[in-house]
């Protein structure tokens, strides 16, 4: 392998491993990715490996690993590993990825929606069968029913939007 000498002076040099140990690298580490990310050359040498297996290992520092722990747990995820598949794979396709946590508040939404439905059909046979002499469905009833409903959808646009946030996805918001 060659090597190659960089005179720098104090300052540069102390800032150039601050710096790597803050991002958990050496300073050959950063400047192999600093010339992959500039040269496409360089990026297409054949250093690439394909894995073996589908397991990927990550290596941080302490203090990058706390603060990747401290993110996993605010943000409802188990454990530092669902959190950072999540990241990888949303940035890979550009879409949120819901956690345990959002996903257990859809389930719950659908539950929701699937009453809300059952109500509807409900209301609607009584209409239809004692249209004239319903007592039974009241203007009162049917605003319930809506503010439930609008309830709900701000529900699920609040998750879903604090998903898209988290991870960087841009969106239109709707006009509802």
């Amino acid at each position: 392998m060659a090597r190659i000498e960089v005179l720098l002076s104090d300052n540069e040099k102390s800032s150039l491993k601050h710096y790597c140990s803050s991002k958990g690298l050496t300073a050959s580490c950063l400047i192999r990715s600093l010339l992959r990310q500039t040269s496409q050359e360089v990026a297409n040498a054949g250093d690439f490996r394909e894995l073996k297996t589908n397991k990927i290992t990550v290596r941080l520092s302490s203090f990058n690993l706390s603060l990747l722990a401290q993110r996993a747990k605010s943000e409802g995820y188990v454990n530092q590993t669902n959190w950072a598949s999540a990241c990888i794979l949303a940035k890979l396709h550009r879409s949120p990825i819901l956690s345990v946590e959002e996903m257990q508040v859809l389930r719950e939404s659908n539950r929701q929606l699937s009453a809300i439905g059952r109500n509807l059909n409900q209301i609607a046979k009584v209409l239809n069968i004692e249209f004239r002499e319903s007592d039974k469905i009241t203007k009162e009833m049917i605003e319930m029913l809506s503010h439930r409903i609008d309830k709900h959808k701000d529900k699920v646009y609040k998750l879903l939007d604090k998903n898209r946030t988290r991870w960087g996805v841009h969106h239109e918001p709707t006009t509802e």
